[in-house]
């Protein structure tokens, strides 16, 4: 009782591509039949193509429209991670790298930060906010919620070359599996299919929920940390943290797609912890170094954080507020508010009706 019910009816061979991933991400997290099963692992390993085809096979080759999307998503490496050309030509610093007034001049969030004098806390501040990160993981449950997008895309030619204003179910499903950090993150419409990004002037951004596995204690060996100092934050006092991904270990690592390109990226950022409960309270990221075989020249993303009580069960969970992403494009300058309100706990329930 009380819990939101996604249904999925598919009606044999006049479903899309995109509503076969929703499905695929659905039924990964539930419990899927071995076809569609496959249907996931290809697209996970082998990209759309691979999939196109695998789901042909699926469907005994029926025609299914397929819909390119660009998007922004945080997902695996696919094989090992090396080092950037920018990085192995001796990039420019990280957030860990940087003086505290260097940093402050990238993050501008840092106006009012009391440096740290020694790196004696940052073992003890790890240790912590590992501890809380991994109770997030350990204890969340299948989410859905409101999320209202404010997306604006500028051209050299033209501001507001594209914008949209809307509302969309936004949904987080634990994939099964042993790593209870991989989150399935996607958005729908009221019926449970999964939302079209046809626009080719439209940067979707997605992946919020799961950004704070960088201070999960199975990950934290992926990236260097710094204790950077304490900055009250509207009014409580907090300990900042930065850290760098390590280039050739990092797993959980960010995806830009565009122009029917992908590329890993490596993340860096800034995180507000409360020194009490050890919660983080906002998270920043940035790019290491520009992606240039994509044109993703800069990307920010900056997670407001804050505990949404649920009524199932007295489950409480830390939990994306509002996200700011913003950056460049290709030719393209993004800004993509989200802001995520009445959040839900709910069972995927599939139902699959005979042709």
């Amino acid at each position: 009782m009380g819990r939101n019910a996604l249904s999925i009816r598919m009606h044999g061979s006049r479903r899309s591509f995109l509503r076969f991933l929703a499905i695929a991400a659905l039924m990964l997290a539930s419990g899927p039949s071995v076809a569609f099963q496959r249907l996931a692992t290809v697209l996970e390993q082998g990209g759309r193509t691979a999939a196109n085809n695998e789901r042909s096979s699926i469907t005994d080759g029926h025609s299914i429209p397929r819909v390119e999307v660009l998007h922004l998503a945080p997902r695996a490496p696919q094989q090992p991670a090396g080092q950037s050309a920018a990085e192995s030509q001796g990039g420019p610093k990280t957030f860990v790298d940087m003086t505290p007034a260097e940093l402050a001049k990238q993050v501008p969030g840092l106006k009012h930060l009391d440096p740290a004098e020694s790196q004696d806390m940052l073992p003890l501040i790890l240790e912590r906010v590992g501890a809380t990160v991994a109770d997030f993981f350990d204890n969340f449950s299948n989410t859905t919620c409101t999320e209202h997008i404010i997306s604006a895309v500028d051209t050299p030619l033209k501001t507001l070359a594209d914008h949209y204003d809307a509302k969309f179910n936004y949904v987080a499903l634990v994939k099964a599996g042993a790593d209870k950090t991989r989150l399935q993150e996607f958005r729908t419409d009221s019926k449970g299919e999964l939302i079209p990004y046809q626009s080719q002037e439209s940067v979707v951004t997605i992946g919020f929920v799961d950004m704070t596995v960088h201070f999960h204690p199975d990950y934290q060996p992926d990236s260097r940390f710094r204790y950077v100092g304490r900055e009250v934050l509207e009014g409580q006092k907090t300990y900042v943290v930065s850290f760098a991904q390590r280039p050739d270990v990092a797993r959980h690592v960010g995806s830009v797609e565009f122009n029917h390109k992908t590329a890993i990226v490596f993340l860096q950022g800034v995180a507000w912890i409360d020194p009490v409960s050890f919660r983080i309270l906002r998270l920043q990221t940035d790019l290491q170094h520009p992606e240039l075989n994509v044109g993703l020249q800069r990307e920010t993303t900056q997670v407001e954080y804050s505990e949404v009580a649920f009524k199932q069960g007295g489950k409480t969970l830390w939990l994306p507020r509002e996200v700011t992403v913003s950056g460049k494009l290709d030719r393209y300058v993004f800004r993509n508010r989200h802001s995520y309100s009445d959040y839900r706990l709910f069972v995927v329930q599939i139902e699959e009706q005979k042709r």
